[in-house]
């Protein structure tokens, strides 16, 4: 089922994250249909911290939609989103005039990104020896996000570490060492910036 969710002001026009009073997400079944709403208030919240907790327990609420519009993308709710994977787009008017555009898009991102990534970005320093560059791709390729550049390499080569330089921990890789598919060393190299040592 194809699902987006957009934040909404009062008038259910597209707005900001942090002017929104709820979060609805429609769902295409034939049709396009309002499914689940979720009330946003944080005008209560005066941390980063709470904040932070916040907007992650949307996004677990959000269940399986993975993508998000706003009027403007930005501050601590944008980092979330992005940090948890989602397509983020930013429009200004009310769902109804963009629903199927934005599924027309999203299908020929995924197509262009599926021939991409048949191009591998990581770099052979040595025998064994791989590294890939997520801030430095961030510049080079925006579009590919750090799944997308590290899973087709983990399936499909043979390695013995892979090196990755990251402005964050991709949440997705911690769960992936839970679940021992991966060992995982993090070094913290300065602020924003983590070196990561991965083996199978």
């Amino acid at each position: 089922m194809e699902k987006i969710s957009f934040f909404l002001d009062e008038n259910c026009k597209i707005c900001s994250f942090q002017d929104s009073v709820k979060v609805v997400i429609y769902e295409k079944q034939g049709a396009w249909k309002k499914g689940k709403e979720l009330e946003v208030n944080i005008k209560q919240l005066n941390s980063m911290y709470l904040l932070r907790k916040y907007f992650m327990d949307i996004v677990v609420n959000l269940d399986d939609c993975k993508i998000v519009v706003v009027k403007k993308a930005q501050g601590i709710p944008y980092g979330i989103f992005y940090e948890s994977d989602y397509s983020i787009w930013e429009l200004d008017g009310v769902p109804e005039e963009f629903l199927d555009l934005i599924i027309d898009c999203e299908k020929k991102h995924i197509e262009k990104m599926e021939e991409e990534e048949q191009v591998c970005v990581a770099k052979k320093l040595d025998d064994g020896y791989y590294l890939i560059d997520l801030n430095e791709l961030q510049f080079t390729k925006p579009e590919m996000t750090s799944k997308k550049a590290i899973i087709p390499f983990l399936d499909k080569f043979e390695f013995d570490t892979l090196e990755v330089l990251c402005c964050h921990i991709p949440p997705w890789l911690i769960e992936k060492e839970k679940n021992k598919e991966i060992s995982m060393e993090a070094h913290k190299l300065k602020k924003n910036e983590y070196k990561l040592l991965i083996k199978k």
